[in-house]
């Protein structure tokens, strides 16, 4: 039978790496084809280009920051619809170097923060002004390397240069990975709203395809599912699935100590706790993105009022969530490496 081609897409640079190992397993154990569809990848390289690129129909569904289906909506008249949440807890944060003196978001003012994407500036700048540091009342630095690293911006935290950092996830993972200890500053904003990242796709792709989409979410749940169970599994499916990002012999288990922490950090926004409301994966709060609509308006991130309605649907998540979890994790506990 033939299967349809699902493109998914994520803001980085050109080939599957550890942030995103966790969809692997979707297509190396066939979770794709047990939903009849071949999944694929587009790099978008940043949000707000990736955001463009869904628009255009470059891929069906984009993983995003939910500030960036916001602002895109708002801002650029971009016709995203988000049909799943993906993080469910901040998966941004902002850090400073473990002795540094700074120790709340309050203290950033007058200081200098370098951010690894600048189209998610505006999130920053708004938990920045929920602590009554405003606009202006900081010092943007530029981001040293790549966004998906945080090696060149080592040194200038050291001198200095730099005070703080707004972070992904997997920036985070990578710091640790290499040594270098960061301490994280709450965010009141960051943290009472939890929905911070989701799956987003066009208004008309969802209205053609509804049965399309619930499946393919559906398969990336089982790889997640897998991936959470078995993190190290997924980096060794990764590395066989795409060949050239498999490190040499002698540098094997320094590259997996480095992944591990990388994914894991990617991971953990996205797990579901007992004490969250809703435990179906994909579950988005009305709540909680009135919450992040009011705000992004009060603090002009967003340039004007949108329909809620219009912009997220929670009506894939029973399709979504109609699988057997403790079947994939006994899978991925039961799985070999080789």
């Amino acid at each position: 039978m033939a299967r349809t081609r699902f493109t998914i897409g994520v803001a980085t640079p050109e080939g599957m790496s550890a942030p995103y190992a966790y969809f692997t397993p979707a297509v190396a154990l066939g979770f794709d084809r047990d939903e009849e569809l071949e999944f694929q990848f587009f790099y978008g390289g940043e949000p707000g280009a990736t955001a463009r690129s869904l628009c255009a129909c470059a891929c069906d569904i984009a993983c995003l920051n939910t500030i960036v289906g916001f602002m895109g909506r708002a801002n650029d008249e971009l016709p995203m619809l988000a049909i799943g949440s993906k993080a469910r807890r901040a998966h941004r944060y902002f850090a400073v170097p473990f002795d540094s003196r700074i120790r709340t978001l309050g203290e950033l003012r007058g200081k200098r923060i370098a951010c690894d994407f600048p189209h998610i500036r505006p999130l920053a700048e708004a938990a920045l002004a929920d602590e009554e540091v405003p606009l202006g009342g900081f010092e943007w630095r530029p981001w040293r390397g790549s966004g998906m690293e945080i090696g060149d911006m080592i040194e200038p935290l050291r001198r200095g240069d730099v005070d703080a950092l707004f972070i992904m996830d997997w920036t985070d993972g990578d710091a640790v990975a290499r040594g270098l200890k960061l301490r994280h500053l709450r965010s009141a904003l960051l943290e009472r709203i939890r929905v911070s990242s989701c799956y987003w796709t066009t208004q008309s792709y969802f209205a053609a395809r509804p049965d399309v989409l619930g499946r393919a979410l559906r398969a990336i749940q089982k790889s997640l599912v897998f991936s959470f169970a078995n993190p190290q599994a997924a980096l060794h499916i990764m590395w066989k699935a795409y060949p050239e990002m498999k490190p040499q012999d002698a540098a094997r288990e320094a590259a997996l100590r480095h992944d591990i922490e990388v994914l894991n950090a990617c991971l953990e926004p996205m797990r579901i706790d007992a004490a969250d409301p809703d435990p179906r994966w994909c579950a988005i709060s009305h709540e909680e993105m009135g919450a992040w609509h009011k705000f992004l308006l009060a603090t002009g991130s967003i340039s004007r009022a949108l329909d809620l309605d219009r912009l997220y649907t929670t009506a894939l998540v029973e399709q979504i969530n109609a699988f057997d979890a403790e079947r994939v994790r006994a899978e991925a506990q039961a799985f070999v490496n080789s």
